[in-house]
């Protein structure tokens, strides 16, 4: 039940109709016992600094940040944690009586969730596609890993930008194009564009390219085409469910103080995925 005691958490995305971090937050709230709810909100891109203002005018708790907002947003924050100022990007903000604390759980939570899989990154020779917030974030976390990650994305100039942002951490190198003499020789594949998230979306990159040997990790959720297509090829594959239920765990101890399990986390998003398979072919 929601009262006039009752603390709001929030999430910042355009667009957010697709997001489960309401459900998996609420329904993580009723089974502890706290007395907080969690609410999406549409924010366009020329709104975003009044959305910011609204956590301290609404007295919000805190936000999580999703696309397109994780890398513009920080500039109204106050304070910024290390990940963020080396990465420019935030996916969590706690209000601490009206100051702005920026916060970024993805980079602990794809580090977490690959190592959950048995997969060590360190040693690993990493391929990373993209070039946006999570990218900036799985990229920290590679090279504080491995100290070593090649980058593509379709604009090279971004990849450029993260490579001289990251240099003076580890070896990054950005890609001009991706061929079969670049991916047979990666170990890891890591695709942290937002590309499978709708249905007629091209693939980030080439199924061609990859093969029985490679790991191909996708920050994207639940199984997207290119994921079902290469496993069959032989990949293992890892989804973005593990990431998503991380950051979620983390986010969730900076806002309340506690930390809850991930397998709390996980099968409500599993309760939730599979009802949504089912109203699907119900209504096909």
């Amino acid at each position: 039940m929601i009262t006039g005691k009752t603390k709001v958490i929030g999430i910042f995305g355009s667009p957010i109709e697709h997001t489960l971090s309401p459900v998996i937050h609420n329904e993580a709230f009723r089974v502890l016992k706290i007395d907080y709810c969690y609410v999406p909100f549409y924010v366009k891109k020329e709104n975003l600094r009044e959305a910011v203002q609204a956590i301290r005018a609404l007295s919000l708790k805190g936000v999580n940040v999703t696309v397109p907002h994780k890398e513009r947003v920080v500039e109204y924050l106050d304070e910024l944690s290390e990940e963020v100022l080396k990465i420019g990007a935030a996916n969590t903000i706690l209000n601490s009586e009206g100051i702005l604390k920026g916060f970024n759980t993805d980079v602990k939570g794809f580090i977490t969730s690959i190592k959950e899989e048995g997969v060590e990154i360190a040693g690993r020779k990493v391929l990373l596609i993209g070039a946006g917030g999570a990218a900036r974030a799985v990229a920290y976390g590679v090279l504080k890993e491995a100290g070593k990650v090649y980058i593509f994305n379709r604009t090279i100039e971004k990849a450029k930008e993260i490579e001289k942002q990251f240099n003076d951490i580890g070896e990054i190198r950005a890609l001009p194009e991706l061929s079969e003499r670049v991916t047979r020789d990666m170990e890891i594949v890591i695709n942290a564009t937002s590309l499978g998230m709708k249905r007629d979306d091209p693939y980030p990159i080439g199924p061609y390219l990859l093969n029985s040997s490679h790991i191909y990790y996708d920050v994207v959720y639940p199984q997207t085409p290119l994921m079902k297509e290469v496993k069959k090829k032989g990949c293992k594959v890892i989804g973005g469910l593990g990431m998503l239920v991380w950051q979620a765990v983390y986010a969730f101890e900076i806002w309340t103080g506690v930390r809850p399990s991930a397998e709390i986390f996980m099968k409500i998003l599993n309760k939730v995925l599979t009802n949504s398979k089912k109203f699907a072919t119900k209504h096909t």
